[in-house]
């Protein structure tokens, strides 16, 4: 009898940009974890730099914003790794970080808003409004998914990406493009994990 030869699959663009990153932060997250750095630490670090980029959309400063957004996602991105390496990992752990992403994202959607609406630019107000909507709909699918031990990584864009795209179009004096393209990406992600869901249950 022949075995049928499969051939492997090759990882997806997100899961190869994923792996690149953190080949990328590699000496870093080796230096903190030997400095013995919370990677809880890390993540309030990252929550408090997204809580000051929101402030700063608010007030209208959305290159510098976009900065600082982009300064907090690097830190995002360190506390998993830097746990990972170091071997502390903990429930509370992933529970903080997760609960810290929710805030952090609403904040700056809740920043953006504010600014939108001070300028009297009501359809730019209701873009953010639909970006916030859909950007925490990605993640509570993702959750909800889990909890009924359905794997649901899943769709077009990740957090980290809409983080990406928020943030470089920001500096580059595009914001309302890029949470155009933000609002558009967490809808068809939504949809995606929703779809995902029911084929996984429909058995």
């Amino acid at each position: 009898m022949t075995i049928p030869h499969r051939e492997p699959q090759k990882p997806s663009f997100r899961e190869a940009s994923k792996d690149a990153l953190l080949l990328v932060l590699r000496p870093l997250v080796r230096w903190l974890s030997i400095m013995r750095v919370r990677p809880d630490t890390l993540t309030v670090i990252g929550w408090t730099l997204a809580l000051g980029s929101a402030v700063l959309f608010g007030l209208g400063y959305a290159r510098i914003a976009g900065v600082v957004m982009l300064l907090g996602g690097l830190f995002d991105a360190l506390d998993g790794a830097v746990a990972r390496e170091s071997n502390r990992m903990s429930s509370f752990g992933a529970f903080l970080d997760s609960t810290l992403d929710r805030l952090s994202e609403s904040a700056i959607f809740v920043g953006l808003i504010f600014f939108y609406a001070s300028m009297a630019y009501p359809y730019g107000a209701l873009l953010a409004g639909v970006a916030m909507t859909f950007s925490l709909l990605t993640s509570y699918a993702r959750a909800r998914a889990e909890g009924l031990n359905i794997d649901c990584e899943v769709g077009l864009l990740e957090r980290a990406g809409r983080i990406v795209i928020l943030s470089v179009f920001s500096i580059l004096g595009l914001l309302t493009v890029g949470l155009g393209l933000v609002a558009a990406g967490a809808l068809v992600t939504t949809a995606q994990r929703i779809l995902h869901v029911r084929r996984a249950t429909r058995g």
